[in-house]
């Protein structure tokens, strides 16, 4: 049942990016400007009150701004979440089958710096898209980003199990 959840997973996140990287810049804006219309509505829902909230709220605005419009700052946030998805799933899948965290990992990390390759030279037959290699430097962080959070929960996972199976081991060495 594992297989079949991380393979779903793999599919699932594999495909929503190549769904998405094959939408033609006008479909793509439209959806970025969607989610910042979103955004600006609950940041307009939320008032702040306390002057160092509102304060910080500003730096980070005017830092945010640097890097171009929001709709450019939410297509590159959607592309580093998904790739850290597409990261996290090949690991999870990987790991099902080899149950080696290490390898696991680099394999995982090596087929998402291809895949986000192969997607940023897919964009450049998509109308209005291009690739370039800042946006694979992106997808990769990303992938990395999920790869190493996920390679942290299974290890205190690993780590958890190990020691309540050494209690269970010394509860029943003491009873006997």
């Amino acid at each position: 049942m594992k297989k079949l959840i991380v393979i779903i997973l793999v599919v699932f996140s594999l495909g929503g990016m190549y769904y998405f990287s094959s939408q033609n810049a006008q479909m793509s804006g439209n959806q970025s400007q969607e989610v910042v219309r979103i955004i600006d509505k609950i940041r307009d829902k939320v008032t702040l009150q306390d002057e160092k909230l509102i304060k910080i709220q500003t730096n980070i605005y005017d830092k945010l701004k640097r890097f171009g419009s929001k709709s450019y700052i939410v297509r590159k946030m959607a592309h580093f979440s998904i790739y850290a998805l597409i990261g996290t799933s090949l690991l999870l899948f990987i790991y099902e089958f080899s149950k080696k965290l290490v390898l696991s990992s680099l394999i995982a990390f090596l087929l998402s710096i291809t895949y986000a390759c192969y997607d940023e030279y897919r964009q450049l037959s998509v109308p209005g898209r291009s690739g370039s290699i800042k946006d694979v430097f992106i997808d990769s962080s990303g992938a990395l980003t999920g790869i190493i959070l996920t390679f942290i929960i299974i290890s205190i996972i690993k780590i958890i199990v190990s020691l309540l199976n050494k209690k269970d081991l010394s509860e029943e060495e003491f009873n006997n």
